[in-house]
């Protein structure tokens, strides 16, 4: 009996480093609460591989940092996010600070979408990939809670839609013309 209380308190106390070490990773990539919530949600539909994108297995080999940003400033205030890399090489995930009430599982589909610009590509495929990465894990968040759909908030509307436009023609065709009709990207390569 004094074994079993021993190894279960071993068991607990692995468990508590394993938390403080994942609690320690979001650090890295942010300290903004809402954007923690984010990402722990991104985790619970098993988007462990946007987490491991986030947390330095990607082009530059660091982690992105990601936060709430004012795009006022920079002249794109209709944008919802955007991905920049700094003049250190850093990369950061800026999502626009009109978006901080949004449900934390469309902030997250927005995190989703962003990662995928790691590469800095700028291609065609890489928003196709990055549209898809935003909408697959979007229905995720609704398999698992079918309310979400029905919240009222922008961001909201955008992953229905969104959703909505996957749905048809099996996935990827409407988005490719969602992308081929944005003026935003009218310059990227195929």
């Amino acid at each position: 009996m004094k074994n079993t209380g021993i190894i279960l308190l071993i068991l607990f106390v692995i468990s508590l480093t394993f938390n403080v070490t994942n609690a320690a990773g979001y650090e890295k990539i942010t300290s903004n609460p809402k954007i923690t919530a984010s990402l722990k949600a991104l985790e619970t539909v098993n988007r462990n591989d946007v987490i491991a994108i986030l947390s330095g297995r990607n082009s530059t080999g660091k982690p992105i940092r990601v936060m709430f940003r004012n795009f006022a400033i920079y002249g794109c205030s209709n944008c919802e996010a955007f991905t920049t890399k700094t003049r250190g090489g850093d990369l950061v995930i800026y999502i626009n600070e009109e978006h901080r009430d949004a449900p934390i599982e469309t902030i997250a589909c927005l995190i989703a979408h962003e990662s995928q610009h790691h590469t800095f590509t700028n291609t065609r495929a890489e928003e196709l990939r990055a549209w898809v990465s935003e909408t697959t894990t979007w229905n995720a968040f609704v398999r698992k809670n079918k309310t979400i759909a029905y919240q009222n908030h922008p961001l909201v509307k955008r992953e229905n839609y969104i959703s909505n436009l996957y749905v048809k023609q099996n996935g990827v065709d409407k988005i490719k013309q969602l992308i081929a009709k944005n003026p935003v990207y009218a310059n990227l390569k195929n």
